[in-house]
């Protein structure tokens, strides 16, 4: 069974309503800095994303 343990809602970033879910922090940063540059054509930091990364 996996358990959500963090989340990335890209609407705090982006006009976007994708949320993304990871059991692991390292995964929900790699997985919101893929979206954020396929997407968005933004190509950002770890250090960017932090603030919008939420801990379940």
């Amino acid at each position: 069974m996996v358990t959500e343990r963090y989340r990335f809602e890209c609407h705090d970033v982006a006009d976007c309503d994708v949320i993304i879910y990871s059991e692991f922090e390292e995964s929900i940063y790699e997985a919101a800095r893929s979206h954020l540059k396929d997407v968005h054509g933004r190509d950002v930091s770890d250090e960017e994303v932090a603030p919008y990364i939420e801990a379940l």
